[in-house]
């Protein structure tokens, strides 16, 4: 069994030449099979480190929902391929309208069911596989949210789902009046072409890419408590992603460090719980630490701000009633953008743009970049203030920064 995110990638010149020659029915019949036995893989892990027990409908549910694929869906495709092209064959012996007309009807229908079934079939797996391993099979329980990386992904599918049926619409429909119009066949047979390649493309794109992703999740989800790195994640290689970059730093915790050694050490454990506590309950990915500093990965920039806020008001609640040498102070500095993930570091100018952001967030507030700040400002009530005329050292093209206070 292939441990997650390793799943191994369907060729696309092997659809595009054998689709060809079986008239889809190869590309019906394997793309299914793939599907299920990749469902098949990862129910296995889901079940075997499940929280519910054997016996729990929820658990059933959740099989039926996320891991299992219906036949009927390829299948029926798949039909409709093989009578598309007896009928086709039929018109080359009788050059009738009508059988053309039925056949490009039934290829176009065949075309629709298989792309709308591998398209929400894969997408529903992915929101709900990625949501249990994060927080164990309750998480069914829960409202999905993947990040903002896999929602635009899964938005740019939408719009080549829709561009691509109507160009086979269009595709259909010519090759219907081609007899009818006296039009030459090479005019169809170059449509049927650019359909054939991109509904191939299509179809293998969406499941390479919920394999990718996988991969990338490797990296972006967080460790639940106790868990460790499985051998096939810690020698994966580097992944790219768009995710929300967090940095954090204590105020004077160097010199508070100088000057009473003990006392900062117990506010720096303190810190610490008050910070872990948030992103666990953000579902973010911590990094490392470097003394009081913590960097952190969200792949949304809305659990990012959150984080950001929830910690501020936890250092503000344990703040409160005391002295201003015993107070804990922090800036926090958000950024969202493309970085480089390795199992245990991050990389990329994201994260230089938010090192740079951190140190203009106020004492206990917030800095955000405006790629964070767009993707939130419509989801959530924020007591924002941009910045004006701030330059970021070593940052070509700095983004507009906006003051976020709890």
């Amino acid at each position: 069994m292939t441990s997650f995110g390793s799943g191994q990638r369907l060729s696309p010149g092997s659809f595009v030449a054998l689709g060809l020659l079986t008239f889809w029915i190869y590309t019906a019949v394997r793309l299914a099979r793939a599907v299920s036995l990749h469902f098949a893989r990862r129910w296995a892990e889901v079940e075997g480190s499940a929280d519910l027990s054997r016996n729990d409908a929820r658990l059933a549910a959740l099989r039926v929902t996320g891991f299992t694929t219906g036949r009927a869906a390829p299948w029926g495709a798949a039909a409709l391929f093989a009578l598309s092209a007896i009928l086709l064959a039929a018109w080359f012996y009788k050059r009738s309208v009508v059988l053309m007309g039925t056949a490009s009807a039934l290829f176009y229908a065949g075309a629709v069911l298989l792309v709308l079934w591998t398209f929400a079939t894969i997408r529903r797996h992915e929101m709900l596989e990625f949501l249990v391993r994060e927080r164990g099979a309750r998480g069914i329980l829960e409202q999905p949210e993947v990040g903002d990386a896999v929602e635009r992904r899964w938005e740019r599918h939408t719009s080549h789902v829709v561009a691509f049926l109507a160009l086979a619409l269009t595709v259909a429909v010519a090759v219907a009046l081609l007899p009818m119009v006296g039009m030459q066949p090479a005019l169809g047979i170059a449509a049927a072409a650019l359909f054939h390649v991109w509904g191939t493309l299509l179809l293998v794109g969406l499941y390479n890419g919920h394999l990718a992703e996988e991969r990338r999740h490797v990296f972006t989800a967080p460790l639940q408590p106790g868990e460790q790195r499985a051998t096939a994640e810690a020698d994966a290689p580097p992944q790219r992603a768009r995710v929300a970059i967090m940095l954090t730093d204590m105020q004077d915790y160097s010199k508070s460090m100088g000057l009473d050694e003990s006392g900062t050490y117990a506010r720096l454990v303190e810190h610490n719980r008050i910070m872990r506590a948030a992103i666990a309950a953000h579902r973010g990915r911590e990094i490392k630490t470097i003394g009081d500093a913590f960097l952190v990965i969200f792949r949304s920039a809305r659990r990012a701000v959150d984080c950001a806020l929830a910690a501020q008001r936890g250092f503000a609640e344990y703040n409160a009633g005391k002295r201003e040498d015993e107070r804990i102070l922090v800036r926090i500095g958000i950024h969202f953008g493309d970085v480089l993930l390795t199992p245990s570091d991050v990389f990329g100018d994201g994260v230089n743009v938010a090192a740079r952001i951190e140190p203009l967030a106020v004492p206990g507030g917030v800095c955000v970049s405006d790629a964070v700040f767009e993707r939130v400002r419509k989801k959530m009530p924020l007591n924002a203030q941009p910045l004006e005329g701030v330059t970021l050292k070593n940052i070509a093209r700095p983004p507009r920064l906006y003051r976020i206070r709890p």
